[in-house]
């Protein structure tokens, strides 16, 4: 069983695929609202543009399903792109900083222009 404080590839597979699943939620509605700048900052291998082009392809449809498919089809790319994040899980898979907080704080990490 994976301790408290621990990366996305040290979960064992159930905390895994719910580290997973949460996160998928929280990037549709990134994707779907605000924007997903700090990721695009963070992705050095492109997996961002993959799971994009997913997400462009199926826009019709719903949310639910687009997380399935995320899960199914592009779930490479999310555990890639969580790894390049570097967030800490407790061993059920939910991040110890909740994601929308975790992202809030990487945006006043950012430079900012003129």
């Amino acid at each position: 069983m994976a301790a408290s404080n621990t990366t996305i590839d040290q979960l064992n597979e159930a905390a895994q695929q719910t580290a997973l699943e949460t996160f998928a939620k929280f990037y549709l509605n990134r994707f779907f609202g605000a924007g997903l700048d700090v990721f695009s900052q963070l992705d050095k291998q492109g997996d961002l543009a993959d799971i994009n082009h997913y997400l462009l392809d199926n826009r019709t449809l719903t949310r639910e399903e687009l997380t399935s498919g995320l899960l199914t089809h592009r779930s490479g790319n999310l555990l890639d792109i969580l790894k390049q994040v570097k967030v800490k899980y407790n061993a059920q898979g939910a991040p110890e900083t909740p994601w929308q907080e975790w992202y809030a704080a990487q945006i006043d990490k950012l430079p900012q222009g003129l």
